[in-house]
């Protein structure tokens, strides 16, 4: 595997520009959630970080991976569930940013066994709405649903985030308590769940983990060497 840098939610900041000049030559996986910060940040610094990070995927081609999160889709995806601190004020702009370079941004990465998506994937989740047998490509399957149930299902905002009883999250909402059992025989790199540093929690079977990488606004992001 090529040397990769996983960045976590980056939430209007601007610190990834510290990292990707820190580790020139790897390969950059943003992890999603690029607006709707935590604190102020004027509106056109926030479209502009967004602006330099597109940039930096037209420029680095495949060596810039952008996946979507939940803080992304819901500017650009009418029934996508609307989360907290939606920015009313920027939202026609971010459309429009999102739509115009939609094909540089994707819902999953994959290199050899280990899975790259916004929230994670767990076990429960893959076989209820994509029907287990996790052979194959997992990014191309999540990457291209087959029916609306299974587009919804990666939308899905599960028990533990204010969905349904019983439902489980999908890839942009994933909570981190419903991944006590990740996908069976994978190392996934996930954001949304804020952590303090990068955490990694083994699974419930041989070769497989998680490793929660949502911990960008203390310094911290996931070096993958090998």
């Amino acid at each position: 595997m090529k040397p990769t840098i996983a960045i976590g939610d980056v939430h209007g900041l601007d610190y990834w520009k510290v990292v990707v000049k820190e580790h020139p030559g790897k390969r950059i996986v943003f992890l999603g959630d690029y607006l709707d910060p935590y604190y102020y940040i004027p509106s056109s610094e926030l479209i502009e970080n967004l602006q330099h990070i597109i940039a930096l995927k037209e420029e680095r081609g495949d060596d810039v991976v952008l996946l979507l999160g939940n803080h992304d889709v819901h500017y650009f995806e009418e029934d996508a569930p609307m989360c907290t601190r939606y920015n009313r004020q920027i939202a026609h702009r971010a459309m429009r940013l999102f739509s115009d370079n939609r094909n540089l941004f994707t819902y999953a990465f994959q290199d050899g066994h280990m899975i790259f998506t916004h929230a994670g994937i767990s076990q429960q989740w893959f076989v209820q709405d994509f029907g287990g047998k996790p052979n194959g490509n997992i990014a191309d399957r999540l990457n291209h649903p087959l029916s609306d149930r299974q587009r919804q299902a990666i939308h899905r905002v599960g028990y533990r985030r204010g969905g349904w009883p019983g439902d489980m999250g999908g890839i942009l909402w994933a909570d981190i308590d419903e991944l006590t059992d990740p996908l069976h025989g994978y190392t996934q790199v996930v954001g949304h769940n804020r952590v303090a540093d990068v955490t990694t929690r083994q699974g419930t079977v041989p070769d497989t983990k998680i490793v929660f990488c949502d911990c960008l606004r203390n310094g911290k992001y996931f070096l993958i060497e090998e």
